[in-house]
């Protein structure tokens, strides 16, 4: 393995922190969407090529979401394959949160990529407004799995217990239901010994699915009291 900087051109983005940056599969492609720079807040999209390593800012069709930062952004494949759906989920800016869907869809049209947002109504009771949390793809290619976050714009302050959350929430993103998601519950998976734990209420985490087992490894992320938490937490599917 090496690091190095490759040398990249065309339409490079803007610095900014909170955004999102998904690899499309079936194109090698990363998409950028959204972040903050000092006090503005982003909306943009724009589309790294890592075998040319060149910038492009795509046309996209319809009206994009309210700029945010750390929301999340799934890449969902399509059925057959040539196209693939970005699911933007929560963030935040200056003086809100979110907590509705959005879809960014790539697709062929005579040989042209053709981009379009959309914003579908989903059904069922979803999460609260939050940011900072995590969206994991299950197994079965359509369901993400949300998991914490914290609402900065809830009464509380930053280290209030009460805007954080510790409840999993999954998203069918064919019939677009949510229903609820497994408990956390703290430890490694398998014979392995429980690690100390920090409590299910925790945001800025880093979440992965577990390719034999299914289930959801989560670790570390910002907890009450202004704390860092070092531990894991497992999201096991039909564990309510």
């Amino acid at each position: 393995m090496l690091w190095y900087p490759p040398a990249v051109s065309g339409d490079v983005p803007t610095g900014r922190s909170g955004h999102t940056a998904t690899l499309i599969p079936t194109t090698n492609e990363v998409v950028l969407f959204g972040g903050v720079k000092g006090s503005k807040w982003l909306n943009t999209v724009t589309v790294l090529d890592t075998v040319r390593w060149i910038w492009t800012t795509p046309k996209i069709q319809g009206y994009a979401p309210k700029p945010r930062s750390y929301h999340s952004a799934t890449a969902i494949p399509s059925g057959n394959g040539s196209g693939c759906k970005l699911v933007i989920f929560g963030g935040n800016n200056k003086t809100s949160c979110f907590n509705t869907v959005h879809v960014l869809e790539m697709t062929t049209e005579n040989d042209q990529t053709v981009w379009k947002w959309s914003h579908p109504s989903v059904q069922g009771q979803g999460p609260f407004p939050r940011t900072g949390h995590s969206a994991t793809l299950m197994e079965d290619g359509k369901t993400i799995c949300f998991y914490g976050g914290w609402d900065p714009n809830e009464e509380g302050g930053v280290s209030g217990e009460e805007n954080f959350f510790k409840s999993s929430f999954l998203l069918d993103t064919e019939k677009w239901v949510w229903s609820k998601g497994p408990k956390a519950t703290p430890g490694g998976s398998g014979s392995e010994m429980a690690m100390d734990d920090c409590g299910a209420k925790r945001s800025g985490h880093t979440a992965s699915i577990h390719p034999e087992t299914g289930e959801v490894l989560v670790f570390g992320g910002r907890i009450p009291g202004e704390r860092l938490a070092g531990d894991f937490q497992r999201l096991v599917p039909g564990d309510k």
